[in-house]
């Protein structure tokens, strides 16, 4: 009986080796909940014009005395921050490797589109426990590497930003939101108005209030300390934004970004 059965084994074996396999791909690729002080950076993006929010509530722009550092990257950051969400993981007790690793590693991460379904394991980022730790030991490394700002600037979808907006598209957008963040999987916004307001935001919670409204936790890559919120309200199929350095707060048309071109 029992040389009837050897033969198999090996495919059994086989068969036990490939279950293995899918649940460690599995298991790495896993939609995790984002965390706002692990999962963002530790640096801002900065505007090129200094704005500013009067006694008014108006908001006012002048011309820096000295010019913005990091300006310009708002897509490049709520961009990485999603990829490397998706596509990194960080192994604190890990060696340390060189300063080319660690560049080598950023790229191959951001060159890795957001909408895809990739079925490697993550990349490896070690020494770190996670995005925010990582940024801080290495910020310039990572504004040298994570992209140029000039390609976002010349998207073909930009131009929506001076269009309208159907407010059946804002309850669409809600809705996608609402079910990506269901199941942990944070978006990018791009937030418009017209001719004031171009940015994109990170949207990573979510929860309603006794009204019906929907309150989202928002990454601002313009603000690396704190969250900001974005509510949307059904029965205006509208969206608010909070005030900010750059925006005196109220409605905002917001647009999916991000996203594959095929669907």
């Amino acid at each position: 009986m029992h040389s009837s059965l050897h033969p198999r084994l090996p495919t059994r074996l086989k068969l036990l080796r490939l279950v293995a396999l899918f649940l460690a791909l599995s298991s790495s690729l896993v939609a995790r909940e984002f965390d706002f002080h692990r999962d963002t950076f530790a640096f801002s993006n900065d505007t090129v014009f200094q704005y500013g929010i009067d006694e008014k509530g108006q908001l006012q722009i002048h011309t820096r005395a000295k010019p913005a550092e990091f300006s310009h990257r708002c897509f490049v950051l709520t961009r990485a921050v999603l990829q490397f969400h998706q596509f990194a993981t960080f192994q604190k007790n890990a060696p340390t490797i060189s300063r080319t690793d660690y560049a080598k590693r950023i790229r191959q991460i951001c060159r890795i589109p957001v909408w895809s379904h990739r079925s490697e394991p993550k990349i490896i980022i070690p020494g770190y426990p996670d995005l925010c730790s990582f940024s801080k030991a290495y910020e310039g490394l990572l504004k040298e590497h994570l992209g140029n700002w000039l390609p976002t600037y010349l998207r073909i979808g930009n131009w929506r930003m001076a269009m309208g907006h159907p407010r059946s598209g804002q309850a669409a957008v809600a809705t996608w939101l609402s079910q990506s963040l269901e199941h942990h999987q944070p978006r990018a916004l791009y937030l418009a108005r017209f001719p004031h307001l171009n940015h994109v935001v990170i949207p990573y919670a979510q929860h309603l209030d006794q009204q019906g409204n929907t309150h989202f936790s928002v990454y601002d890559p313009n603000y690396p300390d704190q969250p900001t919120w974005l509510l949307y309200s059904p029965s205006q199929r509208s969206f608010d934004f909070a005030p900010r350095w750059y925006f005196p707060g109220g409605r905002v048309n917001v647009m999916r970004v991000y996203i594959s071109p095929f669907h």
